[in-house]
């Protein structure tokens, strides 16, 4: 019987250096590109069994020798929202419409299929007082979502005043983080003023010049959007509190009109003077004709150039030397609320009533429905899935529960899938040169 297992170990290389990952370990060596190709061939054969006897043993007691030093990675103990003295994220969906209708939205613009609905700024507040109040020490990260938040800048505005009275009053230890999507219409002089008071980092979403903006986000007129959008950039650069992030998404219009992400995302750059651009495949969306797969250069652009987020995050899980059995922390640490007091795992679930956590109710919120599914989101987590149990990828993969539990595209699982790997294979390369160059690999 093989000591060594199909996915125990990754083996990738650059022109620079050569990585061995333990999957079970969460452990990396570096070793010379030269190693690593005669590495990754002596696995292959050891795999198709090609190899002798004698040289299969002597391949097993070289991987098992190389990381003896190293046990294999406790599974993390992750609480409840029930449970937690500090939840991680509360996603407020401010309002489910909006004012543009873009040609791939995957909420049916905006709406998720649902009556709108708009969170009034009484009524958020009467939310978190009896969500968070007396049960969370603080809240780390407060999004603004929908729909288009900022068509409620009331309610945004009301928000953030609550948690600076609750952090003035001693009721929460820290201000959260307040964090916002938005497609940049709407925001004038007076929600600048509210991003920039309050410090909400603002994702723009823009897909690139006008020309292609135009066809696919336009507004209830079919009326494109570029021009509304530069304007509330140009907005939010005026008064000191620039985007942190814009974000396009990539469809087969922009392969027939020859924009590769790249060239996108030079453009938008250049254009907003903005230095994170994320441009993301459209891997769902009202129309099927915009759908894109596994273009990889989402990652990795024509320089090769890995994204800051994708490194990040492999690195924050080497480090912390556990495995957690989930993917994403929806309906565990981070939780969206509704305008009429809802609670979801997050915005994918949203319009799916067998998904909901809690609701509102007269004056407390009900949360009967919770341990239902927090087991759905657990038999799709990491160490529980066959799709993701026996990956090596996941210690360091950022996996999504409300794509494994309500995706029915099997195509887009699996390119999901694939492109989360690569980014992977390319994130433990760049934090292998990153440890080097800082003496923290052996």
């Amino acid at each position: 019987m093989s000591r060594i297992k199909p996915e125990q170990f990754l083996i990738t290389y650059n022109e620079e250096l050569g990585v061995i990952y333990a999957s079970e370990k969460g452990k990396i060596k570096t070793t010379t590109t030269r190693h690593a190709k005669a590495m990754e061939e002596c696995l292959d054969q050891y795999f198709t069994g090609n190899l002798s006897n004698e040289d299969a043993e002597k391949m097993e007691g070289y991987m098992e020798d190389s990381f003896r030093e190293f046990g294999d990675l406790p599974v993390e103990a992750v609480p409840s929202v029930l449970e937690r003295k500090v939840l991680r994220r509360i996603e407020l969906l401010v309002v489910n419409d909006c004012n543009l209708n873009c040609k791939y939205c995957y909420a049916h613009g905006g709406d998720y299929g649902m009556q709108t609905q708009r969170m009034r700024p009484e009524d958020a507040v009467m939310y978190l007082r009896n969500l968070a109040v007396g049960k969370y020490h603080y809240v780390e990260i407060v999004t603004f979502f929908g729909g288009e938040p900022t068509m409620c800048p009331d309610t945004i505005q009301q928000v953030c005043e609550f948690f600076e009275v609750c952090v003035r009053e001693g009721i929460f230890e820290v201000m959260p983080v307040f964090l916002m999507v938005s497609n940049g219409t709407l925001i004038d002089e007076k929600m600048a003023q509210i991003i920039h008071k309050y410090e909400i980092g603002v994702t723009v979403s823009v897909d690139g010049p006008q020309d292609i903006n135009d066809l696919l986000r336009v507004d209830k007129g079919e009326n494109g959007s570029f021009a509304r959008i530069a304007q509330g950039i140009k907005n939010l650069i005026s008064i000191g509190t620039p985007p942190i992030l814009l974000e396009a998404t990539y469809t087969t219009k922009h392969k027939e009109m020859g924009y590769t992400k790249e060239k996108i995302r030079r453009y938008l750059v250049d254009r907003f003077q903005v230095k994170q651009v994320m441009v993301a495949d459209c891997t769902s969306g009202g129309s099927d004709q915009q759908l894109v797969y596994n273009d990889w250069d989402i990652h990795t652009g024509e320089n090769g150039e890995v994204m800051a987020e994708e490194v990040k995050y492999a690195l924050n899980c080497l480090r912390r030397e556990v495995i957690s059995p989930i993917g994403c922390d929806a309906g565990f640490g981070s939780i969206l609320l509704m305008p009429n007091g809802d609670i979801y795992p997050c915005h994918s679930f949203v319009g799916h009533a067998e998904y909901k956590i809690a609701q509102f109710q007269e004056d407390h919120f009900d949360f009967s429905a919770y341990e239902g599914v927090l087991r759905k989101l657990i038999d799709v987590g990491k160490l529980h899935n066959a799709r993701c149990r026996d990956c090596w990828a996941k210690a360091v993969c950022f996996s999504c529960p409300g794509q494994m539990l309500l995706e029915n595209n099997t195509e887009s699982i699996n390119a999901s899938c694939h492109t989360r790997r690569e980014a992977q294979k390319y994130a433990l390369l760049k934090c292998a040169e990153n440890a080097l160059k800082r003496k923290e690999v052996k």
